[in-house]
């Protein structure tokens, strides 16, 4: 697992969901899911990428960036502008 492999727990609207980031560091491939159910797909290609969606009527942005010299990414997630740390690392 990468570190942009993450996934949070968030409240919105009343009702929780897990959002998760897969990152292939080969391809530079993301998959951004919100319960299980594809969001975004995408590829980074040696740049930054930021995902943005609305959820329940609240603004979700994650942004997966490459670290160690483009061998590996990492990722975070705001919710209305706000930090959530990840379940895991």
């Amino acid at each position: 697992m990468s570190e942009a492999d993450n996934a949070w727990l968030v409240e919105t609207g009343g009702r929780q969901h897990q959002v998760e980031v897969e990152h292939t560091s080969l391809t530079g491939k993301i998959v951004v899911k919100v319960d299980g159910e594809p969001m975004a797909d995408d590829r980074m290609l040696f740049r930054e990428k930021e995902v943005s969606f609305d959820l329940d009527g609240s603004n979700v942005l994650v942004n997966v960036d490459w670290a160690n010299a483009g061998l590996s990414a990492r990722s975070a997630l705001h919710v209305d502008g706000k930090f959530v740390e990840p379940m895991r690392r």
